[in-house]
């Protein structure tokens, strides 16, 4: 704003103009005033002018109050807090943002002139800040807040330095923003799961740390290209179809695919790859989450090879043997051809181990497979059930004569010694012959009719073969009278339910019980359920005597709660003609609801071959399950094909460890070896595993010894009526 001496300057100037036109000299400054003007102004004219200045000067003087008025109102409108210091440092000017942050809410006329040291908290900083460089900056902690205190010089005309302002921002947020991103940043870079972001025309624009160190690419060979790069050509076109109609109709895409490393190693993956959309629903870029899952797999490979082939010989166990007879037998059956079995004991074997121990037994054995190795064909699978019991399973071009040729050979080459540990060892064998479909309808009564027929060649002296000669129209006779019987137990139901404890060793505590159903008046042969079970499935009749077997449970669970007895669960199997109907899971919910009994307190158990039949069948049912508590076990877990990841993406609880894996615990180091893989892999997925079939001290240490705790078998009890298992669990402890 023009001070006063400007404006009587400005008037003398045009008063001086005056008097120079009406040819009279000017005076000097000090010579003007008032009652001068008047004197020489008689007609007014210097009046004029002098009004036409003062109006000047009120236009100006307005203009300039409503350009302050406007910065006011910008300055207060700011964010930011701002302060104006001269050269002595007081406070010039401040916004309203300054006053109530760093002066305390006060009014600006009680702060301006004041000493910057006197009035605010940050005055140290503050000072300092505007002693730096023009443009200096400056972060400090202020009031819980981060701040950026900001300085620029005011110069003057002469380009001195007049004024500092300072400005405050707040800049809390973006410290926090800051913050997050750099540790999102940190997780990006160390993430162990590889990360890998293309944009929306799948070119890779990111990849964190893991990706390279998975694929063996670095980044600069990455960014830029395409996912194709790492490509395996394992996959099928339908594959990367399937993939991309999932991603386009559902926004992501989970499964396990192979590439190929840069060294051009295959790598098992298991990846997510996940769309990304803009606010406006435009897709800006794809994230791909991959996991090596190389370590998985091969502990799969060698869980699966554990758990289907014998240790010592590399043989087919009697798991891997039966489920290749089941097939073998299913496209005899398809195609009208013949299947021929050879069941092959050893003739004193037992006199072996005992004369000259188990390693000298154990290294029998190996020679004896290498040797039958020599003498089957490619097409024929050779298996050891266990003990000194080999099978052999015989499918292309087999008549009883091709399979009598065959045991004739072994018999003869059985004749001549073994050489083990350069000693001659001499062993017979004894072997019994049967064919599908005359000697048996199915796996269980072929194998069967063979070990009967082995038993009948060793009463006729050992060293030799005798085939089966049972008729098969009088099996099927058996079979259609069971079936007949079957369906009246059902009808009238004539089932009982037995209870099999499990123990908690490291208590003595029955913590659960397995429900087992029992046929008492059943036909000859029938009273277990492995003798009828499987022909309720083919019939369909497991179906309603499921859903009574679930019933009858619930309701004595109920009842033993009602009388004080405490379980943490009751355990029913469950078929896969059960699980296959639509309304399972309401069923079973209902049964709860019914015998009162809470989700919790039950489990379900299904067998590997059930749950691989139609993984995300058995994934939507479980999963409804799982939301009512109720709880899964896997049973006989390893005895059948399927792929580990099931173990993630289904609800289980619990991995049983067959009967068959504990049979010869300690004793045979193919069994404590499959265990110790099973209770291992529980550990590591956080599953508790449940061992069936303990009969002896030793088998509990062992397992103990390896980390299961909970434990199944006649070791404990068999499986009991009702009121006889509530005594024993009202009994102090499980039996020494």
């Amino acid at each position: 704003m023009p001070s006063k001496e400007d404006a009587f300057r400005y008037i003398r100037a045009k008063i001086d103009e005056l008097l120079t036109v009406m040819g009279t000299q000017p005076l000097r400054p000090e010579e003007l005033d008032d009652e001068t003007l008047i004197e020489l102004d008689p007609i007014g004219i210097v009046s004029g002018a002098f009004s036409q200045v003062i109006a000047h000067l009120n236009e100006t003087n307005h203009r300039l109050n409503l350009a302050t008025d406007e910065i006011r109102a910008i300055l207060d409108a700011l964010g930011a807090a701002v302060v104006v210091l001269d050269l002595d440092e007081r406070i010039d000017d401040c916004n309203r943002r300054a006053l109530d942050w760093l002066f305390g809410g006060v009014e600006r006329e009680r702060i301006v002139g004041r000493y910057a040291d006197e009035v605010c908290d940050a005055s140290g900083e503050l000072l300092a800040v505007r002693k730096a460089a023009d443009g200096a900056s400056h972060e400090v902690c202020l009031h819980g807040h981060d701040v950026q205190i900001v300085a620029s010089r005011i110069l003057d005309e002469a380009g001195r330095h007049a004024r500092t302002v300072m400005l405050f921002v707040d800049i809390t947020r973006q410290k926090q923003n800051e913050r997050h991103l750099q540790l999102y940043a940190e997780v990006f870079s160390h993430l162990g799961e590889g990360i890998l972001i293309t944009d929306a025309d799948s070119r890779i624009v990111e990849v964190n740390a893991a990706v390279s160190r998975i694929t063996g690419f670095p980044r600069e060979e990455l960014v830029g290209a395409r996912p194709s790069l790492l490509n395996s050509g394992l996959h099928e076109p339908a594959f990367f179809r399937d993939m991309w109609q999932a991603l386009h109709r559902d926004g992501y895409w989970q499964g396990e695919i192979f590439d190929r490393a840069r060294d051009g190693r295959m790598l098992p993956l298991l990846q997510t790859i996940s769309a990304v959309r803009d606010p406006a629903g435009r897709l800006t870029h794809y994230i791909s989450v991959m996991t090596d899952i190389t370590s998985i797999k091969e502990t799969q490979t060698r869980l699966d090879f554990l758990a289907h082939h014998d240790v010592l010989t590399g043989l087919p166990n009697r798991l891997l043997f039966g489920d290749r007879l089941h097939h073998a037998i299913e496209r005899a059956r398809r195609d009208g051809l013949a299947v021929a079995l050879l069941f092959i004991d050893l003739d004193h074997f037992k006199n072996i181990n005992g004369s000259l121990g188990h390693q000298v037994g154990d290294q029998l054995l190996v020679e004896v497979a290498n040797r039958l190795r020599g003498l089957v064909r490619q097409s024929d699978t050779l298996a050891r059930l266990g003990g000194d019991e080999f099978v052999v399973l015989m499918e292309s071009r087999v008549s009883h004569a091709t399979a009598s040729k065959l045991a004739d050979k072994m018999v003869t080459a059985f004749r001549q010694p073994f050489v083990v540990n350069g000693a001659d060892l001499y062993i017979g064998c004894s072997i019994g012959v049967t064919l599908f479909p005359d000697d048996g309808a199915d796996a269980v009564a072929l194998l069967k009719n063979a070990d009967t027929a082995m038993y009948r060649a060793k009463e006729a002296g050992r060293d030799g073969q005798v085939r089966y000669s049972a008729e098969l129209s009088e099996m099927a006779h058996s079979k259609i009278a069971l079936d007949h019987a079957l369906r009246a137990a059902v009808r009238d139901g004539r089932f009982v339910l037995h209870y099999q404890p499990i123990v908690d060793i490291r208590s003595g505590r029955v913590v659960s019980c397995e429900a087992l159903i029992r046929w008492p008046d059943g036909p000859a042969g029938s009273e277990c359920p492995n003798s009828f079970i499987p022909l309720a499935e083919e019939t369909r009749l497991i179906v309603p005597l499921g859903e009574w077997i679930l019933r009858e449970a619930l309701g004595q669970m109920r009842a033993w709660q009602t009388a004080g007895l405490t379980l943490d669960y009751i355990s029913v199997n469950i078929s896969a003609v059960q699980l296959a109907q639509a309304d399972f899971p309401d069923r079973v919910i209902a049964l709860l609801h019914e015998c009162g009994v809470a989700g919790e307190q039950l489990q379900i158990e299904l067998t590997e071959n059930v749950l691989m039949r139609d993984i995300e069948l058995c994934s939507w049912v479980l999963t409804q399950l799982r939301e009512h508590g109720i709880r899964v076990a896997i049973d006989d877990f390893g005895t059948g094909y399927s792929s580990l990841t099931y173990l993630k993406q289904l609800p289980i609880d619990n991995l049983k460890i067959d009967r068959s894996f504990v049979r010869d615990i300690p004793g045979d180091p193919n069994d404590c070896a499959i265990a110790g893989a099973v209770i291992g892999l529980a550990r590591a997925l956080g599953l508790d595993a449940i061992a069936e079939g303990i009969e002896s001290q030793e088998q509990e240490d062992y397992l103990a010894g390896m980390g299961c705790s909970l434990m199944q078998g006649h070791r404990y009890a068999h499986a009991l009526p009702a009121d006889d298992f509530a005594r024993l669990v009202a009994a102090p402890a499980v039996p020494a």
